[in-house]
């Protein structure tokens, strides 16, 4: 499907650092997403993750926190906590919480998100990769976190 290319494209976009490529596209994306499908669908709600990871790398916070919030929410709902749509969401919302100051929910959610991604996923996919990186900006995630980081450069 072509809006599912175009929400994974946005991630690969930020990942590149073409964040503004990201969020022009990541944007257009969701809006063709809400115009063809429910709001709770699962192609809309990657879009919107995809969208919530593209604003928070832009420091859009506002919008980002707002948007995470609400497909989270939704995502939970439809599909419930361990599925890959929401692991997404949650991951690109704890990043913007992070970026916002709100280093307890962050951790608190960044935590349970990486909980699960490694139990339904694999230690090193992506999302647990990003969580690690997310929430240890301030502090270290957790015992089992320290596995996941490199170690320092001398």
């Amino acid at each position: 499907d072509t809006l599912t290319a175009a929400s994974t494209l946005t991630l690969a976009l930020i990942w590149a650092g073409e964040t503004d490529s990201a969020r022009t596209l990541g944007e257009d994306t969701l809006q063709r997403c809400r115009r063809a499908y429910p709001p709770d669908h699962l192609i809309t709600l990657w879009a919107a993750a995809s969208t919530t990871a593209a604003l928070a790398a832009l420091d859009e916070l506002g919008p980002a926190r707002a948007l995470g919030e609400d497909t989270l929410q939704r995502g939970r709902r439809v599909f419930g906590p361990d599925h890959l749509v929401v692991l997404r969401a949650a991951s690109a919302l704890t990043h913007a919480l992070v970026q916002l100051g709100e280093v307890e929910s962050a951790r608190a959610l960044g935590e349970d998100t990486l909980k699960r991604c490694r139990r339904v996923l694999a230690p090193d996919h992506p999302i647990a990769q990003y969580l690690v990186q997310a929430v240890s900006i301030d502090q270290p995630l957790g015992d089992d976190a320290a596995a996941d980081r490199p170690d320092p450069q001398p």
